[in-house]
């Protein structure tokens, strides 16, 4: 027999965890566990925690970082003033998700405890070296995203913790950042392969602080490394965004499965960053060509006058 129980403060919930934590599930937006067959998995007892105050919020924290509740849901992220100006790849992200429905349902605590591989806002937060914060009975600790999950399901999240928050460094400065999905159809699809993408430029079009993070291609959410280093510093260019995306063609290793097979998603991932920094491009291009025929009207403006 399964218990139900709804709780409204956080030191229930770790109390609770601390002594039932290996028999109780949590249920927040309930967009992965409902629909889930056998989702209780011999488990005895239901936690509801969509209305707890503690892991909601959006906001600045004490330290500085951005602070996203875990319960807050995706669409709640992609429309927040402070996440679109200072996180846009992760607004981007929690947006393409899934359909309205879903977005007003499902939180960014669920995508992350669920662990997927395809969990579309993992690669954002792994673009702005997120972590995520935990907190039980007698401890709290903040694991780096990437370190926070040991494959599909698989985190190192311990029985009698809950996730909390997930926090980041906002960014600044002019930022370029986009997020791509492969998928059988733009909504409501689970993706065959995401790319998050995110870096500062500078006025002469340089690209600094490159991020660039992949999605279902592998068991847990990965960065590349050597796209990063192969953009960081430079102007685009077609020979750059060309090894830029044969560097995330090597670094993907995917399986074949119901959705997609590994050629497939080990191609599709080099299309998608190609696709993102080629719109980078044409609008780098576009403001340098403004840029340009502003000064040329401010020279014979200025001839004219005699100035």
């Amino acid at each position: 027999m399964v218990s139900f129980i709804k709780v409204t403060e956080i030191e229930d919930v770790t109390e609770l965890l601390w002594a039932d934590g290996p028999q109780a599930l949590i249920l927040a937006g309930g967009t992965d566990l409902l629909v889930k067959k056998n989702s209780m998995d011999g488990r005895s007892l239901l936690v509801d925690i969509s209305n707890l105050p503690a892991i909601l919020g959006i906001g600045m924290d004490d330290g500085g970082l951005i602070r996203i509740g875990a319960a807050q849901t995706h669409q709640s992220i992609a429309d927040d003033p402070l996440v679109r100006r200072r996180a846009r790849v992760l607004s981007l992200a929690c947006g393409a998700v899934g359909s309205l429905q879903i977005r007003n349902r499902g939180t960014i605590g669920g995508n992350l405890g669920n662990a997927s591989p395809a969990g579309d806002s993992l690669p954002a937060l792994a673009c702005l070296d997120a972590h995520v914060y935990l907190v039980s009975r007698d401890r709290k600790r903040a694991v780096p995203v990437q370190e926070f999950f040991l494959g599909p399901g698989s985190t190192t999240m311990a029985p009698d913790e809950l996730i909390e928050s997930v926090r980041f460094i906002p960014r600044t400065g002019r930022t370029v950042a986009f997020f791509k999905k492969a998928g059988q159809r733009l909504g409501m699809c689970c993706s065959k392969a995401t790319l998050a993408f995110v870096a500062k430029r500078h006025g002469d079009g340089r690209l600094s602080e490159v991020r660039i993070a992949m999605g279902a291609v592998a068991p847990t959410v990965i960065r590349v490394p050597r796209a990063e280093t192969i953009l960081e510093g430079k102007i685009l260019k077609p020979s750059l965004i060309r090894d830029a995306a044969e560097a995330c063609r090597q670094a993907a290793v995917p399986i074949d499965d119901i959705r997609s097979t590994a050629k497939y998603r080990k191609n599709v991932v080099g299309a998608l960053l190609t696709e993102g920094l080629l719109e980078v491009f044409d609008h780098s291009q576009a403001l340098m060509k403004r840029s340009k025929t502003k000064r040329t009207r401010r020279k014979r403006v200025s001839t004219r006058t005699g100035r």
